[in-house]
């Protein structure tokens, strides 16, 4: 049988501290928030596990937005193309949906992450 030495032992500590700093940071950027966007202003905020529907106005008119599920989606947009509708839904830390003829970025963001929007481009 072995001993453990006094550098066994500050290694295994190294491992144990290590493994619950890193679960602490998991566990802290876990998406919980859905923010719109109109040209770089955040212009609202919804619990990304409460069923929602809302709309905003964009550029070109009502962009129409649904939580359901932990996901989000942008349901109906009067853009020409409809790319933000096809894109489907998203419930993944810093997941976004671009409406982009209507100014309009939906993301998904987790409230005690520091990862923020620098500026968003149209």
């Amino acid at each position: 049988m072995r001993t453990i030495t006094p550098v066994d032992a500050l290694i295994l500590l190294a491992v144990i501290c290590g493994a619950f700093f890193s679960a602490s940071a998991i566990k802290s950027s876990r998406p919980d928030r859905v923010v719109v966007f109109r040209q770089n202003t955040a212009i609202a905020t919804y619990p990304l596990h409460t069923d929602v529907a809302f709309t905003v106005s964009g550029k070109n008119g009502a962009v129409d937005i649904e939580i359901k599920d932990g996901y989000a989606i942008i349901a109906h947009a009067n853009c020409p193309r409809q790319i933000c509708k096809q894109a489907g839904k998203i419930n993944g830390t810093l997941g976004q949906l671009i409406c982009a003829p209507n100014n309009i970025m939906v993301q998904i963001q987790s409230a005690k992450s520091s990862d923020g929007v620098d500026a968003l481009a149209y």
